[in-house]
């Protein structure tokens, strides 16, 4: 399996600001960047969140989630562990 069947956007989109929710074959994602927060010694990072099934995310049981750094290396990180979640993911 290709890493581009995930088809997450350019890491611009998420610097903007922008969540993305997809699907490939049962395993549903979305991607969600999160600011910087000095204040609260957060840095700026990408979480990813899967599932399966019909429902949206909020409906649905979440069954695993990573964060990643909110950088082109972040982004590719978050595709692979995206395949290997697919690759586990309950026949």
């Amino acid at each position: 399996m290709a890493l581009r069947d995930f088809s997450l956007p350019g890491i611009h989109f998420f610097i903007s600001g922008n969540p993305f929710t997809g699907s490939f074959k049962g395993l549903n994602y979305k991607v969600v960047p999160v600011k910087a927060d000095v204040e609260k010694d957060i840095d700026s990072h990408l979480t990813v969140s899967v599932w399966y099934g019909m429902l949206c995310s909020d409906l649905s049981e979440i069954q695993a989630e990573a964060e990643f750094p909110l950088d082109v290396d972040g982004l590719a990180q978050a595709e692979a562990w995206l395949a290997q979640q697919y690759a586990a993911m309950p026949v």
